[in-house]
């Protein structure tokens, strides 16, 4: 009778230690699901962002003529767009051609749906025949911006 009465209420302890170790479990299992959703955001993101650089880098590829040095050099210079600054600190002149205005417009669409924030730069060097387009957003939530870099040789 005695062994009875120290037993009292064991029950009641392993019990609730159990819904305890269920609760921490469940805990980690939520803080998953939020890592993944941000992870699969910021996919979602640079995959936009790639699919723009791309296509840009296409249609200049496409554009430039190449009937003479001069004429190619001429074409490959007017996509050059807010080529200075840095680290998605990005100014200079806006480019006149209007392929690279049509390409603007559409990020800055695209931006209002996809890439919060986003800013763009064309660098062409013209000497060396390359190109680099960057792409920078500010995702939701960070405090440093994301970029995409894209370089080519354009020939």
């Amino acid at each position: 009778m005695q062994l009875k009465t120290r037993q009292r209420g064991s029950f009641m302890l392993e019990a609730l230690m159990a819904m305890v170790i269920f609760a921490i479990g469940i805990l980690g299992l939520i803080g998953l699901q939020g890592s993944g959703v941000a992870a699969n955001t910021d996919i979602r993101y640079r995959i936009e962002a790639a699919q723009l650089a791309e296509r840009m880098m296409g249609v200049i590829q496409g554009a430039v003529r190449r009937d003479s040095l001069a004429n190619f050099t001429a074409d490959l210079a007017s996509f050059d767009h807010n080529s200075t600054g840095d680290q998605c600190v990005l100014s200079g002149t806006e480019s006149v051609n209007p392929l690279v205005t049509a390409w603007v417009d559409d990020i800055r669409e695209v931006a209002r749906t996809s890439l919060p924030d986003a800013t763009e730069q064309i660098r062409v060097n013209a000497a060396t025949n390359q190109v680099r387009i960057v792409i920078c957003w500010q995702q939701p939530g960070l405090d440093v911006p994301r970029r995409f870099v894209l370089m080519g040789a354009i020939s």
